[in-house]
């Protein structure tokens, strides 16, 4: 019995690993088309492109982030010298100048056609066509503006997987027959959560029809030439060509975003980028210097960044110098992401600023209290997840809609960009930071959104792998994907019904009216 109680453990053991990763998994060839230089989505696709590396699978990823440490099967296609990064690219005043109205058209400019064709035109994508790496087994895709690489699956004849890095685009669901109901469903980047009212769904039914139509018209309509012009014209439209993707990986977990149906071809791989070991808490991965400032905050510290887009020091003046007052009275530590040094000689005593911070050791850090952020959805997942509380400053596009939930969440407050003032910063703070509610809320969700049977990077990886094995899965796909829209929205079935709802009524018109008529008619007198 002893003897059975030593050997038991390591067999029980044995098996689970079996089970988790068969013997003779076969190593596959991954092509990852990920040329848009926004480095916020390329964390999310890099870190899915890693974790299909660490399971074996040879993979060659076009993109303008390489990696810092190359391994022998991750293959870099290095286009950062066509799409420089925007890491810290743009200005307050660009960002919070684009309106809703404005932000597809914004996506079309930057990931549009001339995305499509700068990509066309590298030498490394003419590698890939010619097969210079070799038969590929998959191709991954982003979807956001164009959907111009899609042609790329088309050609070489293989399954085609699209990634996510942001809540489900008005112009995503369809290519899968997936549902997306603007009737309870809030469309991406509009600034509300939660139940809707009459007013907030009328705005949400124009705006999820107003974003399909304009990414049509100013993203994949003028990208189908460029398609044609490199791959033949007798290239199917990208209309047709996207309605060939296998599956969908969004950036998504029921724990944090509202609960919707979704097909056995969409998967929510929230937190891929994160690791599954959180980082030390008492700041092992910092600068010494940092990690004893930290360390030595007796109060607690609040991290301050806008983001890898846009630069702090380019906020107005009179914001600037509201937020310095604010931070000078609070007995926090605040570490700010600040891309100058104009402010060097005028920071209050418990401030730090430095143009780069390591921000997932920043937060995980046992001193970090609070996150002050523009509402990008990488960074307040990784707050979420390390059960940090946040305060939102959004600029633009989802980030609206993002501090939204987390409020409706109970887990933020946000302010307008434009009222930066020192009495509303300092309050809102203050709120955050005293009320026990936001800490503990924090607290629970983290816990919640890391309770799941996989890990992202491992369901996105078994799902990679099924999609291969089963030939880009097209028992997936549901049959309303391919019903023209009369027949999904079952118009063709109410004309049938009110077809013949109404022969039956002219039916029963002509008899009581021919029956009315031999009453009408008098009898006449025998002789």
């Amino acid at each position: 019995m002893a003897s059975w109680a030593c050997w038991s453990a390591p067999l029980l053991l044995l098996v689970a690993a079996a089970v988790v990763e068969p013997p003779g998994t076969e190593a596959y060839r991954v092509l990852g088309m990920f040329p848009f230089n926004g480095r916020s989505h390329n964390i999310m696709f890099k870190a899915l492109m890693e974790a299909l590396a660490d399971r074996g699978h040879e993979v060659y990823m076009l993109s303008p982030f390489p990696q810092k440490k190359p391994r022998a099967n991750y293959t870099d296609l290095d286009v950062s010298k066509q799409f420089p990064s925007l890491v810290n690219g743009l200005t307050y005043e660009q960002m919070s100048s684009l309106g809703r109205m404005k932000i597809v058209q914004i996506i079309g400019e930057f990931s549009g056609a001339s995305l499509c064709r700068s990509t066309f035109e590298t030498q490394h994508f003419k590698d890939v066509m010619s097969g210079k790496h070799g038969k590929f087994d998959v191709v991954f895709t982003e979807i956001f503006g164009s959907d111009c690489f899609t042609a790329v699956a088309h050609k070489l004849k293989v399954p085609l997987i699209s990634a996510v890095s942001a809540p489900d685009f008005p112009w995503m669901h369809d290519r899968v027959g997936s549902v997306d109901n603007p009737s309870y469903l809030i469309t991406a980047m509009e600034p509300y959560a939660g139940k809707m009212s009459l007013w907030q769904r009328i705005q949400n039914v124009f705006m999820y029809h107003y974003y399909r139509y304009i990414h049509k018209v100013y993203v994949n309509d003028p990208s189908d030439p460029v398609v044609r012009e490199f791959f033949g014209e007798d290239m199917p439209p990208i209309s047709e060509l996207i309605k060939n993707t296998s599956l969908i990986m969004v950036n998504n977990h029921v724990s944090a975003n509202p609960a919707r149906p979704v097909n056995p071809n969409v998967i929510n791989v929230g937190g891929l980028h994160l690791k599954d070991a959180r980082p030390d808490r008492r700041g092992a991965g910092l600068e010494p210097d940092l990690r004893a400032w930290m360390n030595g905050a007796e109060h607690g510290v609040i991290f301050f960044t806008l983001g890898s887009l846009v630069r702090s020091s380019s906020l107005p003046k009179h914001s600037i110098d509201g937020l310095l007052e604010a931070f000078s009275q609070l007995p926090q530590r605040v570490l700010w992401k600040y891309e100058s040094d104009d402010i060097k000689d005028r920071l209050p005593p418990n401030v730090r600023i430095a143009s780069w911070m390591p921000q997932m050791d920043i937060l995980a850090h046992h001193k970090t209290i609070l996150f002050m952020t523009h509402g990008g959805l990488m960074g307040t997942t990784e707050a979420m997840y390390l059960g940090v509380p946040l305060l939102g400053i959004p600029l633009f596009a989802d980030q609206m809609p993002n501090m939204a939930l987390y409020k409706e969440l109970g887990i933020a407050e946000y302010l307008d960009h434009t009222e930066l003032t020192k009495d509303n910063v300092l309050t809102t703070i203050r709120k955050l930071t005293t009320t026990d509610e936001y800490r503990l809320r924090a607290k629970q969700l983290a816990a919640l959104y890391s309770d799941r049977p996989f890990t992202a990077a491992e369901e996105a990886v078994w799902w990679t792998e099924y999609v291969i094995r089963n030939r880009g899965a097209p028992h997936l796909r549901p049959l309303g994907a391919d019903l023209p829209l009369y027949q999904y929205l079952l118009l063709d079935v109410v004309a049938v019904l009110l077809g013949a709802a109404l022969a039956v009524l002219l039916v029963l018109r002509a008899l009581v009216r021919a029956l009315l008529g031999r009453a009408a008619v008098p009898k006449q007198k025998k002789n």
